[in-house]
């Protein structure tokens, strides 16, 4: 488990947006053109879901979303107005590269592209579309929010020394492993594979680490310094090549025979953007939390909604 996903793990932000995704169709019903009378007539009576003989119509379904979330989504939709008004007023923008390189950062920890992408739909049921719209709506608060604040070089130095261990680069593996409880049958194994047997097959056949067996063996990338997996494998890890298949490892229960996969060096954002990280981060502190901007800005633009049924406060 790398440092990138634990923390992704405990972001209120994805929290929030689980719930903004759920209702994701209501934004987009909202945003499109008004249908005919006769083609929404037809929408609203086609059936979208059944249990048995009983049937879930259009109509009932978009009823039962505006109920739940049309409130959240409406104040959402208006935050992002008042938002874009806001950094147009200030001359602020984000720039397609800027959220290009968050997502990116955020993509750590997952084995490629794909897996992030794949995750983030399963998870949260956004596309690659929805996630950069979603990223942009929240750097924008975040430039807005931190609009004017003046963090020096020397207050970056300083946060840069406290937090050192989150600006060092980090090598990570992809590995594999068998674990059994005695060294006998980790040698009997190894010989297995050396005489031409599946890694994989044999993982999920044989290894005592229930988890990892279901994925033959695979416990996707890990960090060097990763608190989780036992230390004599790390250590043997960090000898091997790509490739590589270890000799049995003492470990705390037992042996384990070790498949390094892939391997690289997580490297350090480039210098300047790193510490412009810094300084968004600090400068985060001092100012309000942004469900506080978000309300502030829908006051100051005069969003309101007229529909009662759909007032969240």
């Amino acid at each position: 488990m790398t440092r990138e996903v634990k923390s992704l793990w405990g972001c209120i932000i994805v929290l929030f947006a689980c719930v903004i995704v759920l209702a994701g169709i209501l934004i987009l019903r909202l945003d499109v053109p008004v249908k005919s009378p006769e083609a929404a007539s037809s929408d609203s009576s086609s059936v979208v879901a059944s249990v048995g003989t009983h049937k879930i119509t259009r109509a009932q379904w978009n009823r039962e979303l505006e109920q739940q979330y049309g409130g959240l989504v409406l104040e959402q939709m208006l935050t992002n107005r008042a938002a874009d008004q806001e950094a147009k007023s200030l001359g602020i923008e984000v720039t397609s590269e800027e959220v290009t390189r968050e997502i990116k950062r955020q993509m750590k920890g997952y084995e490629s592209e794909e897996a992030y992408f794949q995750a983030m739909k399963e998870q949260l049921g956004m596309s690659p579309e929805q996630l950069s719209q979603d990223m942009r709506n929240q750097l924008l608060l975040e430039k807005i929010a931190t609009y004017g604040i003046d963090i020096g070089d020397a207050d970056i130095d300083e946060y840069m020394r406290e937090h050192k261990g989150e600006y060092e680069p980090v090598n990570s593996y992809q590995v594999a492993h068998i674990t059994v409880s005695n060294k006998t049958d980790a040698e009997a194994i190894l010989d297995r594979i050396k005489q031409g047997e599946d890694f994989p097959s044999l993982a999920g056949e044989l290894s005592l680490d229930s988890f990892s067996s279901q994925q033959g063996g695979r416990m996707g990338w890990i960090d060097e310094d990763d608190p989780f997996l036992d230390h004599a494998e790390l250590n043997q890890v960090s000898q091997m090549d790509v490739g590589d298949i270890s000799p049995p490892v003492k470990i705390k229960d037992g042996y384990a025979i070790i498949n390094l996969v892939g391997k690289r060096e997580v490297r350090p954002e480039q210098h300047d953007e790193m510490r412009e990280r810094v300084r968004k981060e600090i400068a985060l502190e001092k100012t309000p939390p942004l469900v506080q901007w978000r309300k502030a800005l829908r006051e100051k633009y005069g969003a309101a909604i007229a529909d009662t049924a759909f007032t969240t406060e």
